[in-house]
């Protein structure tokens, strides 16, 4: 981002900026739950519902990216395989709504 190393392949001496950053948020993820009466389990629900919201932004994201014929070449995808692509995450976008939805207002969705 400004230029620094920045991969867990490349050392502490080649990428410290990466490995400081790193080891900070590790260090907030590990002072979160030591929190003494911490709701973990809300904490844990809240994290998935942000990550499975993201989840189809990042899938969409890979699917341009392997149908950018001068950047993939001969291995862009076929028709075949963007239609099962897009099922897919069609499928995540809808059951991961479905999960943020019962994680958030879980009265919605309880069965009787």
């Amino acid at each position: 981002m400004f230029g620094w190393a920045h991969s867990l392949n490349r050392g502490v001496r080649d990428a410290p900026w990466f490995y400081g950053i790193y080891l900070a948020t590790l260090g907030t993820a590990g002072a979160v739950v030591l929190i003494p009466g911490a709701p973990l389990i809300t904490i844990t629900m809240f994290v998935q519902v942000v990550a499975v919201t993201l989840l189809p932004a990042a899938l969409m994201f890979l699917i341009l990216l392997l149908n950018d014929k001068p950047l993939m070449g001969g291995y862009v995808n076929t028709r075949w395989q963007n239609v099962a692509n897009w099922g897919i995450t069609i499928f995540v976008i809808v059951m991961s709504t479905l999960f943020g939805i019962s994680v958030l207002f879980p009265e919605l969705l309880a069965g009787t």
